[in-house]
């Protein structure tokens, strides 16, 4: 035995290797000792709360397309050309709809009058008042009153 084994096996002292029994091979995430790819991701991934909009993105008759889009946004990832011109000081920072104030995602979105009007009729086609509402607003609200697969989510989304 080498020293290095030498000094594991004496710091075991409880470790008594039986010889008539065979080996079994056992995988420690796992409830019940045997390897899957769920229990590997499972023992990477760090758990972390439900977030109250994935239902509004993520459900059963989603457009791909439009639901990582709508990630994207409430995510607040979307290139607006405010979110450019930190990057590139020679862009165009007004709003493509209106050509007349800074594109932001508060201009862009409800601000400006052209997003304004859609806003309007979306909300009275769903059955809801426009209040003028902020993203975060927006967003709060309709994953508290439109859940998977009302008529309204699939408008709302799709």
């Amino acid at each position: 035995m080498s020293i290095d084994l030498f000094e594991i096996r004496s710091r075991m002292p409880s470790y008594n290797p039986n010889s008539n029994v065979d080996d079994r091979v056992r995988w420690l995430p796992s409830s019940n000792g045997t390897y899957s790819a769920f229990s590997t991701l499972a023992s990477l991934r760090t758990p972390h709360s439900i977030i109250p909009w994935f239902k509004l993105v993520w459900f059963p008759q989603n457009i791909p397309r439009m639901s990582f889009i709508l990630w994207v946004a409430i995510r607040g990832r979307l290139s607006t050309r405010d979110r450019i011109h930190k990057y590139d000081p020679m862009a165009v920072t007004t709003c493509v709809l209106c050509n007349s104030h800074l594109e932001s995602y508060a201009h862009l979105f409800f601000e400006c009058l052209f997003s304004r009007a859609i806003w309007t009729q979306l909300m009275k086609i769903c059955g809801s008042p426009w209040n003028g509402l902020c993203w975060n607003a927006i967003i709060d609200w309709a994953s508290t009153h439109w859940r998977g697969n009302s008529p309204a989510t699939v408008f709302f989304v799709g």
